[in-house]
């Protein structure tokens, strides 16, 4: 199975830069999967960011926050943060995808639902968030990764060097933030992480 990439959003407002990198990856095919985050964004500023977007880009985008605009705007999913999992079985809105974060590792074999995958973190520490180590040991990854119900993604200070060990210990993909947005080429960053989980196929 392929390892997948997915690339998630600077937390702050969007710069033109971010939305004109976006709009880059998502149409030249090179990115499958972006997901919106934007904590302290309204529905309007969420809403506005997807309207930059072509209607083929925005399929590939899954939002974290203001799920209602799945109803009037053609997007690909919707993300759960732990703090607004639903209780007990996940069912999936029609026609899209989904998937959640989780934090500790026991969540992995007990939570139900049609999820898609899910985020683990932090695994290395943070390159976005200063402070956020690295919670977990290799060998207790692997046991947790094997039982799991869903793909696990790993997040948290992921970069492209580290997908071969990833891989190893299970990871079905990774999710990228720091290593692209914090890069002088985001385009360029993508794309050689790309390149990278190519190669392990």
């Amino acid at each position: 199975m392929a390892f997948r990439l997915v690339l998630i959003t600077p937390p702050e407002p969007a710069t033109p830069r971010e939305l004109d990198v976006a709009q880059q990856l998502l149409g030249s095919g090179k990115l499958q999967t972006l997901h919106l985050r934007k904590p302290g964004s309204s529905r309007e500023q969420v809403a506005q960011y997807l309207a930059a977007l072509s209607r083929d880009a925005r399929r590939k985008v899954v939002l974290h926050s203001h799920h209602g605009l799945s109803k009037s705007t053609s997007i690909g999913g919707v993300h759960f943060r732990e703090a607004d999992r639903p209780p007990g079985v996940i069912k999936a809105p029609a026609g899209l995808s989904v998937s959640t974060s989780f934090h500790v590792l026991p969540d992995l074999s007990v939570c139900r639902g049609d999820l898609d995958y899910c985020f683990l973190s932090p695994i290395y520490s943070s390159i976005s968030k200063p402070g956020y180590e690295a919670a977990f040991q290799h060998s207790e990854l692997e046991a947790a990764l094997a039982g799991a119900r869903h793909p696990v993604l790993a997040l948290g200070g992921v970069t492209a060097d580290k997908f071969g060990e990833l891989a190893g210990l299970g990871f079905a993909g990774a999710a990228l933030l720091g290593a692209v947005w914090g890069a002088g080429d985001p385009l360029a960053a993508w794309q050689q992480a790309a390149e990278r989980a190519d190669g392990l196929g």
